[in-house]
């Protein structure tokens, strides 16, 4: 009886609730996923003066049920109008590109995860070290902020074809693990 008592309790699984803070912030929790495209990360620039971005923590880790995925933590001051760009980089060029949505007036943290592997399908990241890029892109002035930060932990094992278009892996933004 007391085990049953304790199931009632558990918390179900949370791994496929979606980013409160990034829909807060772009609008959406799903973005464009371009894998090994030709176009390189943007070079850090320094955001205008009425925004704030820092680029906290950029790593390899597991949704709630074990799936792997990478973390982004940031604390954010921004405006309306801008798009996010969120690039992985290895040595050999661009990985992968996440990219959606249209900033709000937005002052605090945001906290994401993006899928990296899942029914099959797997981002191409290979081995070696791993960079993550964060940038806000005007549709006219272009990359008005950039941050790179390189990505910590192992980097995960991935197998499985690179993702289908309209797959949700690296491309839905799934809340950061409770406690986290």
């Amino acid at each position: 009886m007391t085990a049953l008592a304790l199931a009632g309790c558990e918390k179900k699984d949370a791994s496929y609730t979606t980013s409160p803070s990034l829909k807060a912030l772009v609008g959406t929790t799903t973005g464009n996923a371009a894998f090994r495209p030709e176009e390189r990360a943007p070079e850090p620039v320094e955001p205008p003066a009425d925004w704030q971005v820092e680029f906290a923590l950029a790593r390899f880790a597991e949704l709630e049920n074990g799936n792997p995925a990478l973390e982004i933590v940031m604390q954010v001051k921004t405006r309306p109008g801008t798009g996010m760009e969120l690039w992985i980089s290895d040595e050999a060029g661009t990985v992968a590109r996440w990219s959606g949505g249209s900033t709000a007036v937005y002052v605090g943290t945001v906290c994401f995860q993006l899928e990296l592997e899942r029914d099959g399908e797997a981002v191409p990241l290979g081995t070696g070290t791993h960079t993550a890029t964060l940038a806000f892109r005007e549709p006219v002035d272009g990359v008005i902020a950039a941050r790179r930060l390189e990505i910590t932990h192992t980097t995960p094992a991935l197998t499985g074809e690179t993702p289908a278009l309209g797959s949700t892996v690296f491309s839905t933004a799934w809340a950061c693990r409770r406690g986290q």
